[in-house]
């Protein structure tokens, strides 16, 4: 032996070191070094007992070239082994720091032919070397072992031979004496089946990543499999093994930690191994690594069929917490498993397109050539898809695509990497097609990794990855939309609409939308497209046809009439035939999609509504947006042009996803259409937008709601921003403004906003609201804005009555701890006799200390953290974690219960009661009946809702009835968004430089001195907003026109509407600039018109926007001075107001 390989060198060594760490457990870390010269560099191959300790020191070791002195160069040159018991040096073993006395160090050269190839360093606690002839010996045994492998090896694999007989003859020979003293097999069996499996011709890492006792393991339930498997085929004609059913013959063997699966190279075979991988898979427990390794040997096992094997490992990550929004270190986001079993240059590798792949929502995809064929690496940002592995080897059997060799990683930063070997089924098939081919590799699995939950349950084999997102799509389409056409429904509601019974009418429509839903669930849907597959074809043919991009715009909102009589003709059952049909419709309804575009984080629609949205509805939004993602699904409605609204995130503990799923849209629709009611005298419209994260535990985390968050947000984007992926028969710009809502408030809208200048959106500063002030947000919580709306509804209620505030009882949902609890305790002078939060109930008839409360408040504290010892003997805090707490009245209570429903508690008596918190519908029709005491009085006077959607408009109207004064929550709170409005503005309005100088709170916590006067200004405005609209209704309500307080309110947001869109569609406004100027002098703040000038407002924020501005402010003021049925003749004179100012 002249030459050395040093591939092949660095291979035998993988075998060697493994093997030490294996017999030497005293060793705590062993690692090649290779000669350079004089000096040493590290080398590949590296074992240790405690790989997250030492994963910074082998970092450091493999960054490092050379070492030129200390004990590795001295074993190189020296050509004996050299140890050291202590007084370790930085060159003796770089990367220990100030550990270096902690431990003890051996150094033992390799010698073949008298020439070192390299030295082995094993690193033990310090007094624990074994004796110097053990040394000795074990260096004699390694030279021997990397000779016989440098003078036996005939092929290379990845940076290792396959020659696995001579590589790892002292693992074999370890597997043969387990297997024997095991007892299970003869010694015959045991020797002749080891070396065969050892000879197979499987890749070396698998034999690399394993010890003795774990192939022993396998071993026996390979051996085992085999045996049945023989004597099964044995009695089977040849011609019958070409067809024979292979599916009972995958074997594995599964640990705690790792498991491994065996089967025929089968079609049906490996679809059974995936099915259990993925359960392995799926069980590992949360924070844990799992690594897959797939192998197939080049020899056939039996009858001409390859043997695969499927390795899987758990371990944990180097570093558990990661900022998954930092660059990634491989060395600081890989499991200790990757870390030992990848070469330096596969490290290298890795790390270089995880950096490529970073910031990015969608998956990404690198590939090389390698003979004899390519290498494709994935990367799948948050997760991979759903079986993933086994929707991969379908997609490569369609495309005539082999696999010989994957390996599957996932990181601790969430991302997820497969790095494919490919090869041909068909050596012959042309390179052109080859290319095609491994593009579309890279499309499907792109694809693959947007389906949703419907598109996984959809059993029509001849349907694509991209087939499957459509009706995936169409399903969510089809269940929330399909038209309900029982004649006996629709009669029924006419009858009820006609006798003007509107609580009916609303629990009817409740009902049947429920009903609805029950019908067309995704099993059903399921079913008829599988059974109707020549039909569903033709409808997916009918959306490519008309919303591929390429297709004629002008075929918008015109439906297939022919193929809904083709569907009319061939479906029997009505159900089947509407589902169908509802396709079809969503196909007319589709005037964007992100659907072709082939690098989408989800898949996004948006509607034109009035094709779906039934009557039952009070309005037509002006846009609905549908998003389709692996882990959730959402909407986006918005009822104006301009308009905006927060972004709720759904989430379902405690199987309450079928519920949350039913009234999706719903929630959705009824919080836009509540926030376009209370948006009236504001230039933004309502909007809303929901995520429901998908039922199953591991998205019900923060973590997965981020990723979900960002996946809508970018998916709208694809819409809103010029692409020539996606048609666009809408024709025209749109603007989108977000703000925070349940789950999305903080970092995420942040990040929306970032993103948004990363994407190139113009209006980026404005695109979210509730951002820190750092980049010129104005906090709500911070100076009250939404509390300051409520109170005015308060003091406007309690002014009516004659009352003192000061006088009055109250009961709050909505602890200190939240924004609207807190500003209402430190706000308010009333006496509180009550606080329900998120950890408990707070009660005491004699009031609430007030300085105690405000300490909370101030300090965002629960009234768990309350101070009990100022309570009165009447006085209680009930914690949601207690059971069968006695209260001072006796009863016996369990403390989440008896949070749930403590507003309907009958014991509960008050002045007021202010909701500042709480879930959707908490009074409903179903329970509204426990607001009153026995003889039909209401235990609260008056009730000013500043929860949204707190109680349910029927609900709202029996207690009106029982002569509870109610402000609902369109008129109550809408002091938010008012501020979000005006900090939307300020931001449109002025350059990066001048926002960043005035509107932005600086690092060190300078606040500049307009940043704060425009806060007081706007303060102001949403006080002088409330006041006028209470006392606009309050007029209302004297005149006694109307019965209810709920419906006044309705009518005043309604007529300032109508009076508004009336305004911004006529020309008069469109078209006269001097008119609309007019009208921004009075309607802007007087500090942002008197820094930034009007001509600069002018030329930056969208003209629609300031056409919105001018609507909004006329029609509101008029509204609020003259009354719902003002005479003509009074706008002639409200216009007068402008008119004077004019110059």
């Amino acid at each position: 032996m002249t030459h050395v390989d040093s591939v092949q060198l660095e291979g035998g060594l993988r075998g060697v070191v493994g093997t030490i760490a294996l017999v030497e457990t005293d060793a705590i870390y062993v690692e090649a070094w290779i000669p350079e010269g004089t000096a040493v560099r590290c080398g590949d191959a590296w074992q240790a007992n405690d790989t997250e300790g030492f994963a910074e020191v082998r970092k450091i070791h493999e960054q490092t070239k050379t070492v030129t002195s200390g004990i590795l160069a001295d074993a190189a040159n020296s050509q004996h082994a050299v140890w050291k018991e202590s007084n370790l040096t930085e060159e003796d073993f770089p990367g220990l720091g100030g550990w270096r006395s902690d431990y003890s160090i051996a150094v033992l050269p390799i010698l073949p032919e008298g020439k070192t190839v390299a030295v082995v360093a094993l690193l033990y606690p310090k007094g624990s070397l074994p004796p110097k002839q053990q040394l000795e010996r074990m260096r004699g045994d390694l030279t021997v072992s990397v000779s016989h492998i440098l003078t036996g090896a005939d092929a290379v694999c990845d940076g290792v031979s396959q020659d696995n007989e001579e590589i790892f003859a002292a693992q074999r020979t370890k597997v043969i004496e387990i297997l024997i003293a095991d007892g299970l097999f003869s010694e015959k069996a045991a020797r002749e089946e080891t070396n065969a499996f050892y000879t197979l011709g499987i890749s070396p890492l698998y034999f690399a990543q394993q010890n003795p006792v774990q192939v022993s393991k396998h071993l026996t339930a390979y051996i085992g499999a085999k045996t049945a498997a023989m004597t099964t085929l044995a009695d089977m004609e040849a011609s019958a093994l070409q067809t024979a059913d292979f599916s009972d013959m995958t074997f594995h063997f599964i640990g705690k930690k790792e498991a491994v699966f065996f089967c025929l190279d089968d079609s049906q075979e490996l679809e059974s191994m995936f099915f259990r991988l993925n359960q392995y898979v799926d069980a590992t427990e949360e924070g844990m690594a799992t690594s897959v390794m797939f192998f197939k040997s080049r020899k056939a096992l039996m009858h001409g069929r390859a043997l695969v094997l499927c390795s899987v490992t758990r371990s944990n990550y180097i570093k558990k917490n990661v900022n998954r929004d930092d660059v990634p270190d491989i060395w600081s986001i890989a499991p200790a498993s990757f870390l030992r079993s990848k070469s330096r240059a596969g490290k290298l590798r890795y790390d270089q397109v995880l950096k490529e792949a970073h910031g990015k929502l969608h998956s990404h995809s690198v590939v090389r050539q390698r003979a004899p064929g390519h290498v494709m690496m994935l990367v799948f940002p948050n997760e991979a898809p759903r079986d993933g592995l086994l929707q991969l080897f379908r997609v490569l059997d369609y495309l005539g695509l082999s696999c010989s060799q994957l390996y599957a990683e996932t990181f601790a930063n969430g991302m997820v990497t497969y790095n494919v070997y490919l090869g041909l089924v068909d050596q012959s098939m042309p390179e052109e097609k080859v290319q095609r081919n491994l593009i579309s590799l890279t499309r499907r699995m792109t694809t693959l990794a947007v389906l949703p939950r419907a598109s996984y349950d959809l059993a029509a084999p001849s349907l694509g990855p991209r087939a499957k997102l459509y009706f995936g799509c169409a399903q969510m389409f089809t269940y929330y939309f399909m038209p309900n056409q029982s004649e006996d429904f629709v009669a029924l509601r006419r009858f009820l609409v006609e006798t003007k019974q509107d609580v009916s009418v609303d629990r009817l429509d409740r009902l049947g939308r429920t009903m609805h839903k029950n019908a067309v669930n995704i099993q059903r849907f399921n079913r008829v497209i599988e059974s109707f597959q020549s039909l569903a074809w033709a409808v997916y043919d009918d959306f490519l046809a008309t919303r591929k991009p390429g297709s004629n715009p002008t075929t918008a909102l015109v439906i297939n009439e022919a193929l809904m009589s083709r569907i009319k003709k061939e479906v029997v059952d009505p159900v089947d035939q509407v589902i169908l049909q509802c396709c079809l419709l969503f196909n007319t309804a589709v005037l964007k999609t992100n659907f072709f575009h082939r690098e989408k984080a989800a898949t996004s629609f948006r509607l034109e509504p009035s094709l779906f949205i039934a009557s039952e509805y009070p309005e037509v939004p002006y846009a609905i947006f549908m998003v389709v993602g692996s882990s959730f699904q959402g909407f986006h409605i918005r009822f104006r042009d301009i308009a905006r609204g927060g972004i709720r995130m759904i989430k379902s503990p405690n199987m309450s996803y079928h519920k949350n799923q039913q009234s999706q849209f719903e929630e959705t629709y009824n919080l836009a259409y509540t926030q376009q009611l209370k948006n009236k005298d504001i230039p933004e419209g309502g909007s809303k937008g929901t995520i429901l994260l998908n039922p199953d535990a591991k998205y019900q985390t923060a973590r997965a709601a981020d990723d979900a968050f960002k996946m809508y947000i970018d998916s709208l984007f694809d819409l809103i921003l010029a692409n020539d992926q996606v048609v666009d028969f809408l024709g025209k710009d749109e603007i989108l403004f977000f703000g925070p809502d349940e789950g999305t408030a903080g970092d995420v809208v942040v990040w929306a906003a970032l993103h948004a200048k990363k994407r190139g959106f113009k209006y980026w500063k404005a695109v979210t609201t509730g951002k820190p002030n750092t980049m010129g947000g104005i906090p709500h919580d911070r100076y009250g804005m939404t509390t300051r709306s409520v109170h005015q509804q308060v003091l406007g209620v309690l002014r009516s009555q004659n009352r003192k505030e000061e006088e009055v009882t109250k009961v709050q949902t909505g602890g200190p701890d939240g924004d609207l609890g807190s500003n209402e305790i430190l706000i308010s002078k009333d006496k509180t006799i009550a606080i329900v939060d998120g950890s408990g109930v707070l009660c005491d008839p004699e009031g609430l200390n007030r300085e105690e409360l405000i300490r909370l408040a101030k300090a965002r504290s629960m009234v768990c953290n309350f101070n009990a010892k100022l309570l009165s003997k009447k006085g209680y805090l009930v914690e949601i974690g207690e059971k069968d707490r006695k209260l001072p009245n006796g009863d016996i209570v369990d403390g989440l219960a008896f949070r749930n429903e403590y507003h309907l508690r009958g014991d509960i008596h008050a002045d007021l009661f202010v909701p500042c918190g709480g879930r959707p519908e908490s009074v409903n029709i179903n329970n509204v009946h426990k607001m009153f005491d026995k003889d039909g009085t209401s235990r609260f006077k008056y009730i000013c809702e500043g929860a949204n959607l707190f109680i349910t408009n029927d609900a709202r109207r029996v207690l009106e009835d029982h002569g509870v004064i109610l402000m609902k929550d369109a008129t109550c709170n809408k002091g938010g968004v008012t501020s979000s409005s005006l900090e939307v503005l300020a931001a449109l309005a002025m350059s990066d430089d001048q926002h960043n100088d005035l509107m932005c709170v600086k690092k060190d916590g300078a606040v500049p001195a307009f940043y704060q006067e425009y806060v007081t200004e706007v303060q102001k405005i949403i006080e002088e907003n409330a006041r006028l609209e209470f006392e606009a209704c309050w007029r209302e309500r004297v005149l006694g026109k109307q019965k209810y307080m709920t419906e006044i309110t309705d009518l005043v947001s309604k007529k300032i509407n109508s009076i508004n869109d009336t305004l911004q569609q006529s020309n008069f406004m469109r078209e006269n600039d001097h008119m609309k100027r007019l009208i921004l002098e009075k309607a802007l703040p007087n500090l942002l018109l008197k820094e930034v000038t009007m001509d600069k407002i002018v030329e930056r924020v969208p003209d629609a926007y300031l056409l919105a501005i001018c609507g909004a402010y006329f029609a509101a003021h008029y509204v609020y001075k003259y009354g719902l049925d003002a005479s003509e003749a009074c706008i002639i004179e409200f216009m007068q107001e402008f008119v004077k100012i004019a110059p």
